[in-house]
């Protein structure tokens, strides 16, 4: 009788071949939230440039409160440590791509206590002469692709003279839940990691009310 012969193992799937190119496979689920980290900031980025070329416009019309704030995360919040380094907050750097005149960025993570990233945190601070930061941030958040329907408004909190949006943004990895507020001085973003349990807007903005009160300070 003969005896079948050893079989070979197959070998872990790779890169699809075909001849002459090479089908690389699809990005990691980790390396498409990253993505979708720097992708929201980038329309942070875009929007801190918006400003700066609306207060060149308006050239010496400048309101009195203007640069009156600079951004300083605090150390920890509502239970949260921050994170100032690892692969999230390099994604938030490159998302806010090249540094502008005349503004300070910032680039934080607050993580819970087993170094989980709870909120994510991108800013910008500097002099922003533009008459209306809420309509700026609604302008700025239909760019990215939220629908004028899914943008609420919210009261921003303290320092007074500022305006807060919120609502949910669609990118490759999933639905990230966003804060954004914006004054004369300060412009910053707020997000949900896309792998946590999506928050109710209300609660997001209530947070982001808190984060804007401990990390906006004078100049």
């Amino acid at each position: 009788m003969n005896e079948i012969p050893p079989q070979a193992v197959p070998a872990e799937p790779g890169p699809m071949t075909h001849p002459g190119y090479t089908v690389a496979p699809p990005p990691s689920k980790k390396k498409r939230i990253l993505r979708g980290v720097a992708l929201a900031v980038a329309g942070v980025a875009a929007l801190v440039g918006g400003r700066l070329a609306m207060g060149a416009l308006l050239g010496s019309d400048t309101p009195d409160d203007a640069g009156r704030y600079r951004l300083t995360p605090p150390a920890s919040f509502q239970g949260l440590v921050l994170q100032d380094s690892g692969p999230r907050v390099d994604a938030i750097r490159q998302g806010q791509g090249a540094g502008q005149p005349g503004v300070e960025r910032v680039a934080v993570v607050y993580a819970d206590q087993s170094g989980a990233a709870q909120l994510v945190v991108s800013g910008a601070y500097g002099s922003f002469t533009d008459k209306d930061p809420g309509a700026e941030l609604d302008g700025a958040l239909r760019a990215m692709g939220m629908k004028e329907g899914q943008v609420k408004e919210y009261e921003a909190g303290q320092p007074d003279g500022g305006a807060m949006r919120c609502g949910p943004l669609a990118t490759a990895a999933g639905t990230l839940s966003m804060c954004m507020w914006a004054d004369h001085s300060t412009l910053v973003s707020v997000t949900v990691p896309v792998e946590n349990k999506a928050p109710a807007m209300d609660e997001l903005a209530e947070q982001s009310r808190a984060l804007r009160t401990a990390m906006e300070v004078r100049s």
